[in-house]
């Protein structure tokens, strides 16, 4: 993978079981982050962006979907949650329907159902049952990246890529984000980068280490954290590079 003639990412062959939490771990800048966006194709709005290999999600090739419906479908399949939580500029209920009607045709009173019930997966409905008419930004950060991970569940949404969903967070709202991937880990696919180690330890199934666009190795979390199989990764978890 390529920005231009900088190559930013190196022979890379991992996959993803399904129904458990894949950590990527490493150094800013190794190319965590550009894999992730990799998945649901957000490189290609980046003209420069070059891809040899492929993707797969499901056995379907990703790079092979050339049509607009083909990218359609594809993000309906795969939710995104970002560093910052993203809501949009509307209320929490609104929220909560904007991608529903946007791929699907259902009745109001059938969307307005579902929204409630995600958000009770999430564990904010009780927080918020007399605010979702409010501005979805008044919620605080927890909150919000709650939100954006219902909103992504109001989709059949399969997998889930999160890029570092708790570093702008306190650690009550981490551990409640925390809690609910171990949660949705029993239905879906979670590909997470982040750079708490702890956390990648905590509630992590596998666990890729990345180095200078590579990556160094791959495995059970605890295999790789405590019995790793090359000196770089043993620096690395260990703090010394």
């Amino acid at each position: 993978m390529s920005f231009g003639a900088k190559q930013v990412l190196f022979d890379v062959n991992i996959e993803a079981p399904a129904q458990s939490v894949y950590a990527f771990i490493g150094p800013s800048g190794c190319g965590k982050t550009t894999l992730l966006r990799c998945i649901n194709r957000m490189n290609d709005l980046t003209p420069s962006f070059r891809l040899t290999g492929e993707i797969r999600v499901n056995g379907d090739s990703v790079y092979e979907m050339k049509t607009d419906r083909q990218a359609r479908e594809l993000r309906r399949r795969i939710g995104m949650i970002f560093q910052r939580p993203m809501p949009l500029r509307m209320s929490v209920m609104r929220n909560m329907l904007f991608p529903y009607r946007e791929h699907y045709q259902a009745d109001k009173k059938k969307a307005a159902e579902l929204a409630v019930e995600k958000l009770r997966l999430v564990g904010l409905y009780d927080e918020v049952k007399e605010r979702l008419d409010a501005p979805a930004g008044s919620l605080s950060g927890g909150q919000q990246q709650r939100l954006c991970i219902a909103r992504a569940l109001m989709l059949d949404t399969g997998l889930l890529l999160l890029d570092e969903p708790c570093s702008a967070l306190d650690p009550v709202s981490t551990f409640q984000i925390e809690d609910l991937l171990m949660k949705l880990k029993q239905t879906h696919t979670i590909i997470m980068v982040t750079h708490n180690m702890e956390q990648a330890r905590r509630i992590s199934d596998r666990t890729a280490f990345f180095y200078q666009g590579r990556v160094v190795e791959s495995g059970a979390t605890l295999q790789v954290f405590f019995q790793p199989e090359h000196e770089l990764t043993q620096k690395y978890v260990q703090g010394i590079i």
